[in-house]
């Protein structure tokens, strides 16, 4: 079979480009067009590893040299933690999305085209997913509830949908789905409209809600008897903590 080399050079540009600016939709990183170009050509060098016969271990540190280099230029160099976490997502995409590309073409005729889009499209479905699943865990908290003395740990989720308030004193309320210890005396009976019916809730007025260092006073509890159904999560945290967590 006959290699021909500036056709896999610009493959590996495009594939690469592909992969920079799935990192910069996933990890929400502002970067100008021309740095992803220039970053992606440098990834295109790693096209002349194909044809240096070198060892494995030798071949590997000079991938993650180039890779280091290339998400340095792409995205600049803020901190560590912000290049590590470029990098990781740059081998992340890599392996997975170069896997299943491997796997759909394996019965397939072979073709720098059919790898193209293969590859393309699981990059666009993959990044997709994983964007979707780092928006959502991005809002997951633990959260401690102090109610007379007693602590409640729990796992909460920052709902921007709820706006409960108690139409008494106009505090905001938090919906924990948590089975919880307390009197009929301490309850605080609130009325509520959802989807068109009304509804009354029970609360119980918390002493401290603590989540992520921040403390939250003057809130009340509402007590669900439905299951949360967002995956590990027992506490709805109200809207109004955004921005302050």
């Amino acid at each position: 079979m006959i290699i021909y080399i500036d056709v896999v050079f610009f493959i590996n540009v495009i594939l690469d480009f592909s992969l920079l600016m799935g990192i910069s939709v996933i990890l929400t990183r502002n970067v100008k067009i021309k740095r992803l170009i220039f970053g992606s050509f440098i990834g295109g060098i790693s096209t002349v590893l194909i044809f240096v016969q070198i060892n494995v271990l030798l071949n590997f540190l000079l991938k993650i040299i180039l890779g280091l280099i290339m998400v340095i230029v792409t995205f600049g160099f803020n901190s560590f933690k912000y290049t590590f976490n470029n990098l990781f997502y740059l081998f992340a995409l890599s392996f997975s999305v170069g896997g299943v590309a491997y796997l759909l073409i394996d019965k397939w005729y072979y073709s720098y085209i059919v790898l193209l889009f293969t590859f393309l499209v699981s990059l666009y479905f993959y990044v997709k997913m994983i964007k979707k699943y780092h928006i959502s865990y991005s809002n997951y908290y633990r959260v401690e509830i102090i109610i007379k003395d007693r602590n409640y740990n729990l796992v909460g989720y920052l709902d921007t949908g709820n706006k409960l308030y108690d139409t008494y004193k106009h505090r905001p309320i938090v919906i924990i789905s948590k089975k919880i210890t307390y009197s009929l005396t301490d309850v605080i009976y609130v009325p509520y409209t959802s989807l068109n019916n009304c509804s009354v809730l029970k609360c119980l007025k918390a002493d401290k809600i603590i989540v992520n260092n921040c403390v939250f006073k003057d809130y009340l509890i509402g007590l669900s008897n439905q299951k949360i159904n967002i995956d590990g999560i027992n506490c709805l945290l109200h809207s109004k903590m955004k921005g302050m967590i």
